[in-house]
This record gives structure tokens, C-alpha cells and sequence, in this order.
């Protein structure tokens, strides 16, 4: 049995990667801070979905993974790193050390799991990296800066290390949601109801932007993760796939 690796495992976003992972036969290791947030995303777990204590911002705790999976006598076969941090407010506002811990999740914390998961991979000779970015680090969001530059780094971050590992036989990519239902877009649908306007009108209108005209689900991000930790995307590399239901071509 292949490793599957997925960080922020247990979000809203993580949670539904792993199911999906699970699902085809992988084992995954749902990546998270706390077991609690564990426990309440997969309360009827799956037999090969497992927790493992994950602080993406410490290279000991990465090291402690992989050595768990190298002591198992199997190999990492995917990384997927979704764990991010969403510090809102504007550049002209800025709260210097919501900045700082976005950036260790969202951008710092990937790099370390690619140079950690990568080394390991690199050594099998294979392996898929999915890092999961947003349509925001094109568009800019002028209310959540840090997340938005995070993001951006994400993509560059990406076509960095393909370029790198690809050589030795690793493929990296990334993944752009567009709005995904999800507690955090319910929180910005909320944060946009004022003047009378209600978080449901604020929904709809934002919908109404997108030429497929719904939120995407966890599932269409999942099953693009799927597709880039496949057989099937074996030579692709270096790409960010967009999936906002045509959000960012109107």
C-alpha cells in the first residue's frame, strides 16, 4: 500500500482529500496539529485514514513522519499540503505577527514538507507533491493580504521545486480553488452583509459570478488532487490547475 500525506487533513478542504485518497486505496495519514480536530472530521474513520501530529512548521515534526512511515517498510507516494492560515485584514492595517503565521503555515511550512517528503521520495526514485494555492494569488484580496502573498508564493514555490525534482522523478504542481464551501467562505460571506445585505445575499451574489454558478465542493478539489497524484498525470509538472467553475474568466 502506497502513503498518501495530506497536511490540514483534518479541514474542511484536508478532510474531504483524505476520504477521497482513502477511497482509491492509499493509506493516508491525515496531517493535523490536534487528534480533537481529528477526531471530529472522521468520526467514523475509514480503516487506512490515521492521524499523525503535524506542526508544518518544524522540521523535527516533518522528520518524525517520514521516519514513521520508513519504519512501516512502505514509501510516501504523495504529499498534499493544505494546511494554511488565514490572517484577514488589509496591507495598510497590517497585524505584523498574523503575517508572520500565515506565512509559516501557508508558504514556510509547504517548502519544508517538500524538502523533508521530497528527500524521501527522491530516494524511491517517484512521488506526487499537490500544493493547494488560491485564485486570490492572481486576483490579489485586498481585506486578507497576508493570505493572498502566502498564496502567491505557493505557485512560485511550485514551478521551483518541479523544476528541481523533477529530474528525480517527482512531480510537483499546484491546485487553485476558487469559493469552496466551507466554514472560512461562510465567515467572508458574513464579513460581506452589511447595509442591509444578508450573508445570503452576499452568497448569491457571488455565485452569480461564476460562469458554472455554484460554490465549488471539497470533493472537486479532492478529486483534482486524485488526478495529480495519479498514474495519470505522470508527466505533468510544474502546472497550476485552476478550479473556480470559470471564477477567474467570467
Amino acid at each position: 500500500m502506497t502513503v498518501a500525506i495530506v497536511t490540514g487533513g483534518a479541514g474542511a478542504i484536508g478532510s474531504v482529500i483524505c476520504r477521497v485518497l482513502a477511497e482509491r486505496g492509499d493509506r493516508v495519514i491525515c496531517a493535523d496539529l490536534k487528534e480533537s480536530t481529528f477526531n471530529r472530521a472522521f468520526a467514523e474513520a475509514p480503516a487506512n485514514i490515521e492521524f499523525a501530529e503535524l506542526d508544518v512548521t518544524e522540521q523535527a515534526s516533518w522528520e518524525s513522519i517520514c521516519a514513521r512511515v520508513e519504519d512501516s517498510g512502505e514509501r510516501i507516494a504523495s504529499l498534499t499540503n493544505a494546511a494554511a492560515w488565514l490572517a484577514m485584514g488589509p496591507i495598510d492595517r497590517l497585524d505584523h505577527d498574523a503575517w508572520r503565521r500565515c506565512f509559516d503555515v501557508t508558504l514556510h511550512g509547504a517548502a519544508l514538507g517538500i524538502h523533508t517528503v521530497g528527500q524521501h521520495m527522491v530516494a524511491n526514485g517517484s512521488g506526487a507533491i499537490v500544493n493547494i494555492a488560491s485564485v486570490v494569488a492572481h486576483s490579489g484580496a485586498p481585506m486578507n493580504a497576508g493570505y493572498a502573498t502566502a498564496k502567491a508564493g505557493l505557485l512560485g514555490l511550485t514551478r521551483t521545486a518541479a523544476a528541481r525534482l523533477g529530474r528525480k522523478g517527482v512531480t510537483v504542481n499546484s491546485i487553485s480553488p476558487g469559493w469552496v464551501e466551507s466554514p472560512a467562505v461562510q465567515g467572508l460571506f458574513q464579513a460581506q452583509a452589511r447595509g442591509g445585505r444578508s450573508a445570503e445575499q452576499a452568497r448569491e451574489a457571488f455565485i452569480a459570478a461564476i460562469p458554472l454558478q455554484r460554490l465549488a465542493r471539497p470533493e472537486d478539489i479532492a478529486q483534482t488532487v486524485a488526478f495529480l497524484t495519479s498514474d495519470a498525470a505522470a508527466y505533468i509538472t510544474g502546472i497550476e490547475l485552476t478550479v473556480d467553475g470559470g471564477l477567474s474568466v467570467g
